[in-house]
């Protein structure tokens, strides 16, 4: 693959028949991880024990690993991401949000295909195009969702992390085991539509009112909801 060329349009990246879009959405999450891998000719491939790679491979170090990951706040539950209720291209985007692999404006100008003055976020607030301003804390985004807790009348406060902000809005309140599932739906669903809405004002300039995409968020929850009477309930 490297010799044929795996970046965007190299030969390593040809199929038999045209790509569904989840499969192109796993081929870009795949180029993407390969953008940083440097083939170096020179050198003899090795395995390496990368959280310790002075002692190498032990059982318990591996177990350390875990124990630690799953001990800190900032790791996303596989049940919560990958789940049967939600469509896979909606988990995918999720997962490449929150590893930060989204094709944003910032992370272009880290792999050199923009300029500095390029990287600017599309409401033009003048800030750059981090995926925590986008989506929680940008003037023009972030009212969205204020109009999502007026609607589900749910009072909180607005963390500036994505991951927080995840856990939060689907577990604050002490709700319920199918309201939390709920709730993480629509906080998938939200941040589907923002990016949508922020692709739709950069590349084809097209704009959408807060009110509008309240309502497509709505639409789009009712889609992949797991329980047609939660919303009801909801409502």
């Amino acid at each position: 693959m490297y010799e044929l060329g795996w970046g965007e349009g190299g030969e390593a990246w040809k199929w038999r028949r045209r790509l569904w879009v989840w499969e192109e959405d796993r081929v870009m999450e795949c180029r993407d991880l390969l953008l940083i891998v440097v083939i170096q000719v020179d050198f003899v491939d090795v395995w390496l024990w990368v959280l310790y790679p002075n002692v190498g491979y032990t059982v318990n170090g591996a177990y350390q690993s875990f124990a630690e990951r799953a001990s800190t706040p900032t790791s996303i539950p596989v049940t919560l991401l990958w789940r049967k209720d939600i469509p896979l291209k909606v988990s995918v985007f999720a997962w490449r949000l929150f590893r930060n692999r989204l094709s944003s404006k910032v992370n272009f100008f880290r792999r050199g295909i923009i300029h500095l003055n390029s990287q600017h976020c599309v409401s033009g607030c003048g800030l750059q195009e981090l995926e925590s301003h986008l989506f929680l804390i940008c003037s023009l985004f972030s009212q969205i969702w204020q109009l999502l807790r007026t609607w589900l009348c749910v009072h909180s406060a607005n963390p500036s992390n994505i991951l927080d902000h995840f856990h939060q809005f689907g577990t604050s309140s002490g709700y319920t085991k199918s309201r939390c599932s709920f709730m993480h739906l629509i906080w998938f669903a939200s941040t589907l539509v923002i990016w949508k809405e922020r692709n739709d004002r950069l590349f084809r300039g097209t704009q959408n009112s807060h009110f509008q995409l309240v309502e497509k968020i709505k639409f789009l929850s009712c889609g992949i909801k797991p329980n047609p009477v939660l919303f009801i309930i909801v409502l």
